[in-house]
Order: structure tokens, then C-alpha cells, then sequence
């Protein structure tokens, strides 16, 4: 039996991060009978981020603002913990030097991926998913990974062109990477493949979601604190007052007490998550994985296109002919109207691209032996 590790975001309490490290470690599981770890090193950048502590601003009153919803962190860290102990193998802690080379030397293969996880500008220049120090005889793959914008034609990155060249597979998950990449590995076959969520189907995400809340409503979801995501907030409440439904904000990161005239749903975890946007009526959003969540449940939505990074988003919506449920600048070609999707076509078209991943998978990595990059303790999976 191989040993695979993969190496990604998974520590961090971000819907998105999490839920694809799950779905990429269950995947790697099913189609290659192998024993899969994510790793357990968490990155400064993700702790920093994620950290309850108020006293990342030096502005008192968003000091006073964080003290305020320590509380609601708190609950929301719990949720995210209870739900990788429940739904991920993790290795054990490594992040010493030492125990970060003992455990990725310990697999067969390492698989690098999903998320931004090459944006160095993210990252902070973490070289540890580069894997500079690991051994030649460990086969490194990545799996739709992310450069996120970042420069990779300057002398900056050259330490991790070097690395990538000892990639056996690299696999991107949109064309901006690929570009990104081709430039200096014109040697590599870069592919391009789905985020691994479109690679578990409905029915096992919604094994997984909370129990559905019985009510007609409307779903804001923002990522992050971009003001890019105001326009559509502007648009959900036009849309909530043009149909009836009553309107429900729930955010990625703490900041609700922004919005006062907005419900907010509270302390959401990822179950949570997959709860709120499969019972919706619509969702409207400026995030790719509630974009994502949306198209594999289901639910109608709208995504605003005018935003950092947009090139992830539009590639989905044109893979899956779904052009007509993008936003500019809170604007809408379909008016106030819920899209109506023909999910049928859609489908088809998702399953037609989760083979098409699935087969890279069985090609290049479960053929292998891969290590995926994670932080959670060992539990039982899917």
C-alpha cells in the first residue's frame, strides 16, 4: 500500500480551504486504495490570520470591535476543529525543520494542493510548498494549485522554479496559473483540473452539511473584507425586497457588525456552510467555493466578476455556461430575477469535468505515491 501525503491550507478556519482538503483526501483515498495523510504544518500566515486575538489592529475601536466577538470566534474555531477531527487523517504535528522533512520523507509520493498555494505573495514566501529539502526519492504532484496572481518571471522566484522542476506532475486549477507557470517550466505538461470540491458529488456534501432550516431566504455571502462585495450586497437586498425572501448575510471572517440592516446568521462552521447555501432560494456572493458549493448543490446564485483574482471565477462560470449569473459591479443582466438554471445541462457538464480530473488523478497520482499538505488530527473520513 502506497503512502501519500498531500500539503495544502487545511488549518485554516476558511470554508473553502477545508472543505476542498477534505474532498482531495477522500478522492486520493477511493480511486488509489492508498494510505493518505495531510500533512500537519501550519503555515505563520494562516495562524496570524485566523488568531482570536484583538490585537492585530492598532485602531482601538476595531480593538474593541474584536473583543467583542472573541466569543463567536471562539464557537466558530470549535465548529471548524470538531469538523477536521471528524472528516480528515492528518500526520502528526510538524513544524520544526526536522519533523516537517522526517514526515514528508516518510511518504512515497507528496501531492501539493488545492488552493494558493504558490501565491508567494500570500504565503509570505513560505518555501515549504516548494518542497526545496525533500528527497528526490519522495515523487512530487501537484493538484490544482494556485499561483493567485503571483510574478513568476522575476529573479524572485527563481529558488521556486528550481523546485518546481523536480515535480514529476503539475496540475493547476486555473489558466492565469498555468501562464504563470509556462513561462519558466516550458519543459512541464502543466494540466489544467477542477478544485477538488466539484470532485466529491452532491449527495456526499450533503451527508455532510446541518440539518436543513425550514424558511424561503436569500444568502449573502462575502469573502473577506474586499469593498468589492459591496455592490452585491446592494444587489441581494434589491433582490430580497423584489422577491419576498427574506435576506441572510453570513461572512467568512468576523466582521458582521458592519452591516447592521442585514440578519446574520452567526458562528457558521462547515457544515453550516453547506447547509445555508443548498436550502437557499439564491445566493449571491463574491467568493469562488460559494460560486463552487452553489453549481454542485444546486442552488441558483449570482457571483460578482469585479473582484481580486477574478480570473478563477470566470473560468468556472464559462466552463459550466453559467455567464449569465455573473455580477458587474452589482449588476445583473437578468435584472431582479433569480437565474433560472438548467441544472440537467449543468450537470452534465460537471460530471464530464470530474472525469476528466478523476482521470488524472488514477493517471498521475494514485499510479504513485503522493503526499498531500494538511494540518488536522487522524480521524474517520468520509
Amino acid at each position: 500500500m502506497s503512502r501519500i501525503g498531500i500539503l495544502t491550507f487545511h488549518s485554516a478556519n476558511n470554508f473553502g480551504a477545508l472543505l476542498q482538503a477534505v474532498s482531495l483526501q477522500k478522492t486520493i483515498i477511493e480511486h488509489g486504495g492508498t494510505e493518505c495523510e495531510l500533512i500537519n504544518y501550519e503555515p505563520e500566515f494562516i495562524y496570524k490570520d485566523y488568531s482570536i486575538s484583538p490585537f492585530k489592529s492598532k485602531h482601538p475601536k476595531v480593538i474593541i470591535k474584536s473583543i467583542l466577538r472573541i466569543p463567536d470566534k471562539i464557537k466558530r474555531n470549535s465548529k471548524f476543529q470538531s469538523f477536521r477531527e471528524e472528516n480528515t487523517i492528518c500526520s502528526g504535528q510538524c513544524q520544526s525543520e526536522d519533523s516537517f522533512e522526517k514526515t514528508c520523507n516518510s511518504f512515497e509520493k507528496i501531492i501539493v494542493g488545492s488552493d494558493q498555494v504558490w501565491n508567494y505573495n500570500l504565503t509570505e514566501h513560505d518555501m515549504h510548498y516548494f518542497l526545496p529539502e525533500i528527497d528526490d526519492s519522495v515523487e512530487k504532484i501537484a493538484y490544482a494549485a494556485s499561483t493567485g496572481g503571483a510574478d513568476f518571471s522575476t529573479d524572485e522566484s527563481n529558488e521556486m522554479i528550481q523546485c518546481l522542476q523536480r515535480f514529476k506532475n503539475i496540475s493547476v486549477r486555473e489558466s492565469a496559473s498555468k501562464e504563470a507557470l509556462n513561462q519558466r517550466l516550458k519543459e512541464k505538461n502543466i494540466e489544467i483540473v477542477l478544485d477538488p470540491v466539484f470532485l466529491t458529488t452532491q449527495s456526499n456534501w450533503l451527508r455532510l452539511a446541518a440539518k436543513p432550516v425550514k424558511k424561503d431566504y436569500i444568502l449573502f455571502f462575502k469573502m473577506g473584507y474586499s469593498k468589492t462585495a459591496e455592490p452585491a450586497l446592494e444587489f441581494a437586498k434589491k433582490l430580497s425586497e423584489e422577491t419576498g425572501y427574506e435576506l441572510l448575510m453570513l461572512w467568512d471572517q468576523e466582521t458582521w457588525f458592519k452591516y447592521r440592516d442585514v440578519k446574520h446568521i452567526g458562528a457558521a462552521g462547515p457544515a453550516e456552510f453547506l447547509q445555508w447555501i443548498a436550502g437557499a432560494k439564491c445566493v449571491v456572493t463574491n467568493s469562488f467555493h460559494a460560486t463552487a458549493f452553489s453549481i454542485i448543490l444546486n442552488t441558483p446564485f449570482y457571483v460578482e466578476t469585479e473582484i481580486e483574482r477574478k480570473d478563477r471565477v470566470l473560468n468556472i462560470l464559462n466552463i459550466f455556461k453559467l455567464e449569465k449569473c455573473g455580477l458587474v459591479k452589482g449588476k445583473s443582466a437578468n435584472g431582479l430575477n433569480i437565474p433560472k438554471i438548467e441544472w440537467n445541462v449543468v450537470n452534465l457538464l460537471l460530471d464530464n469535468e470530474r472525469h476528466r480530473s478523476l482521470d488524472y488523478i488514477d493517471i498521475k497520482i494514485s499510479s504513485s505515491a503522493l503526499v498531500f499538505y494538511s494540518h488536522i488530527s487522524r480521524q474517520n473520513l468520509l
